[in-house]
């Protein structure tokens, strides 16, 4: 059995980006065929609606 890696991107700061770096790290490692699960721990869900 392949265990899995767990990839975190934080920072305290707003607006540097995180979601817009976590959607397209996500749909690039999707696009090369690995299994890829996103939660979005931000109050904001802005990753969730996009």
């Amino acid at each position: 059995m392949e265990s899995g890696k767990i990839i975190v991107v934080a920072n305290q700061k707003g607006g540097v980006a995180k979601t817009s770096t976590v959607r397209n790290l996500s749909y690039a490692l999707a696009e090369m065929g690995k299994k890829v699960l996103v939660v979005d721990f931000d109050p904001q869900y802005n990753l969730t609606t996009s």
